[in-house]
């Protein structure tokens, strides 16, 4: 049977909004073996869900317990394609050290699991912490791993407080490490108002964004 694309997407969006992560790994399963790339079916048809059910929720047209449902139901297909993700890209040895979390009060965790997965398969040694992580957590490991990039997510509008407050610590200890924020909840504006070094809304970005912040950091140690 030809893949139809858009009958894809309309029945990925009703398994998601069903909660039927069975059904939605089938789909996903189906899709691949039609032909579709794992990076075509998280950028087109799982992280727009993702994002308009976050959307929903800041809204007040979807409940939190409820975007933790369809959260869950999506990271079944994340479980599936991520691994295919990381195969993808080359291997090289080791280009830095990268400390990575969702910050403290956003339970969050599917997006980070997303950039971690692709810096790590990019050839970064990554240090995740998790979701829901303490500021102190992000300050010791950054210290403990000598990390050079310190990468941090908020998808919860609450969170934001502590990833400033986080950038405010990071600054006031000295620590010669590079900020990189994302998730739904930041943007370009408010990486900037924080003192992060830069921005990404993808892991792909996110990829670029971190390959040129070393270079600065090789360029001006």
């Amino acid at each position: 049977m030809m893949l139809d694309k858009e009958q894809l997407r309309g029945d990925i969006r009703s398994a998601i909004a069903d909660w039927d992560k069975e059904r939605l790994v089938n789909l996903v399963t189906w899709a691949r073996e039609s032909g579709l790339s794992p990076v075509e079916i998280v950028n087109d048809m799982l992280f727009p869900e993702l994002l308009g059910a976050c959307s929903a929720h800041h809204s007040f047209d979807l409940s939190f317990s409820e975007l933790l449902l369809m959260a869950d139901t999506i990271q079944g297909a994340l479980d599936l394609l991520v691994p295919e993700i990381k195969a993808m890209i080359p291997q090289d040895k080791p280009k830095g050290v990268i400390v990575i979390g969702t910050v403290e009060v956003d339970i969050h965790d599917f997006g980070k699991n997303l950039v971690a997965a692709v810096l790590q398969s990019a050839g970064y040694r990554i240090v995740d912490l998790g979701r829901d992580v303490p500021l102190e957590d992000f300050i010791s490991a950054v210290e403990k791993e000598r990390a050079d990039i310190v990468a941090v997510s908020a998808l919860m509008t609450p969170a934001l407080v502590n990833m400033k407050r986080l950038m405010a610590m990071i600054n006031e200890k000295g620590l010669k490490v590079r900020k990189i924020i994302g998730g739904l909840a930041t943007s370009p504006q408010f990486a900037d108002d924080i003192g992060a070094d830069a921005w990404a809304d993808d892991a792909w970005t996110g990829l670029d964004q971190i390959k040129s912040l070393l270079q600065k950091s090789n360029d001006h140690p």
